[in-house]
């Protein structure tokens, strides 16, 4: 992405963006600046000022936070194509985590100024914003529900139950490495383990980079799903394409 139109291509290509008129998208692309970070680099730090919004197009990213003596807690690992941290970006406030690319991360800035224009211009921008920040606020609230009332080996299940229903199959491989999942999880890495030993009772194998499930079904009751708010929903910019 090293000219305008390879920037507006790749933008047409976000959930964010892709519903924009070519003017738009245009203006967008003449601003959006390309960037490269390495393994370990960080994007930003938690209370540095937004002064661009962050579209992830290649790489994976950590979401971090870190207590006062230094201890790091993971809120979320991201993968393309996403936006993170909006509500930082339209509000002007600080960000709250710090992100760090954990392999080689391809992305694109969009300046936060020109964002809240273009918010304030264009409803269907606002209307898709909007979704994606009530989406990630639902998303908040499961994660605490999962911490508060389920324990580690349900938490994992959930996890494991998500990856086959997006991948409509009963077999398939872990998105990161058990170390970084467990973080995800708020758990440690023994925790980690007595929950793999616990999910192997309910027909899980869980394998280095593999995770097999036997009877979805089980596991499901296992882990007492709720269907309200366990439910996978469609991606936010679908509640906006009417």
């Amino acid at each position: 992405m090293q000219n305008p139109s390879d920037i507006e291509l790749a933008l047409r290509r976000v959930p964010l963006f892709c519903d924009l008129s070519a003017g738009v998208l245009n203006a967008l692309s003449q601003q959006a600046v390309p960037a490269s970070y390495g393994p370990k680099d960080f994007l930003f730090k938690a209370s540095d000022k937004p002064d661009h919004l962050h579209v992830l197009f290649d790489g994976t990213v950590k979401m971090t936070t870190s207590s006062l003596d230094g201890r790091e807690t993971i809120i979320e690992l991201l993968q393309p194509v996403d936006c993170f941290l909006m509500a930082a970006v339209l509000t002007s406030k600080p960000y709250l985590m710090s992100a760090q690319a954990i392999t080689d991360v391809e992305v694109l800035l969009v300046p936060s100024a020109l964002l809240r224009q273009l918010v304030s211009d264009e409803s269907q921008l606002a209307l898709t914003m909007v979704a994606s920040l009530a989406n990630q606020y639902r998303q908040m609230v499961r994660h605490v529900k999962d911490l508060r009332l389920r324990t580690a080996a349900q938490r994992l299940g959930i996890y494991l139950l998500g990856l086959v229903e997006k991948g409509d199959s009963d077999t398939l491989a872990l998105p990161f490495v058990k170390k970084l999942i467990a973080a995800r999880l708020h758990m440690t890495p023994e925790s980690m383990s007595r929950a793999i030993v616990t999910l192997r009772n309910e027909g899980v194998d869980v394998t280095e980079d593999e995770v097999h499930i036997h009877d979805v079904d089980a596991l499901r009751r296992f882990c007492k799903v709720d269907n309200i708010l366990d439910e996978l929903e469609e991606e936010f910019f679908v509640l906006t394409d009417r």
